[in-house]
């Protein structure tokens, strides 16, 4: 890319982005979702570059990739939604839910301090790997191993995959009780 295109493509973004931002926020509600949506816009329009300047109304294009890309993470939300629901249903069809996430949690109590309370980060405040990085003082590839080594413990010792939103009630609960 030369200086030109660079150039073109620091103003576009500097101008156009709080606007795309603003689009997505208004169709999924969540802002730090909402960034994430635009960054991912313009991101395929930078691996795009060449095509820029055939682009004639470039804040019109990106308002419809917005757009488009905003629907499609609802879209897979929903899926995801209908997902957990199928789950937890065939849960409690199986085996009692609220017997369940006991097991997970009698497991979780099992898992060293420092991993659980890793993975407690990650799942129920939702955190970053970097963000545990941070607040911890450890690296990020040690917040993934504790995450991983988490995970392949519960997997091992419950015999079945295992659900963020279960360990989320599990760990949670847990907290409250706390």
């Amino acid at each position: 890319m030369n200086i030109s295109h660079l150039n073109s493509f620091k103003t576009i973004f500097q101008e156009l982005y709080p606007d795309m931002v603003r689009i997505a926020l208004f169709y999924v509600h969540d802002l730090p979702i909402a960034e994430d949506i635009a960054q991912e816009v313009f991101a395929r329009l930078w691996e795009k570059q060449e095509k820029l300047n055939s682009i004639d109304h470039i804040k019109s294009y990106l308002t419809y990739a917005v757009k488009n890309r905003c629907l499609n993470y609802l879209e897979h939300q929903q899926v995801v939604s209908r997902y957990q629901q199928e789950y937890v249903q065939s849960l409690s069809e199986e085996d009692s839910t609220e017997e369940f996430i006991q097991t997970v949690q009698t497991f979780l109590t099992q898992l060293p301090e420092k991993r659980r309370k890793i993975l407690e980060m990650s799942i129920v405040e939702g955190k970053s790997y970097q963000e545990i990085a941070d607040q911890e003082s450890i690296s990020i590839n040690t917040v993934k191993d504790h995450i991983k080594k988490a995970y392949a413990f519960l997997r091992e010792n419950i015999q079945q995959k295992i659900q963020d939103f279960i360990l989320f009630f599990a760990l949670k609960s847990a907290t409250c009780t706390k």
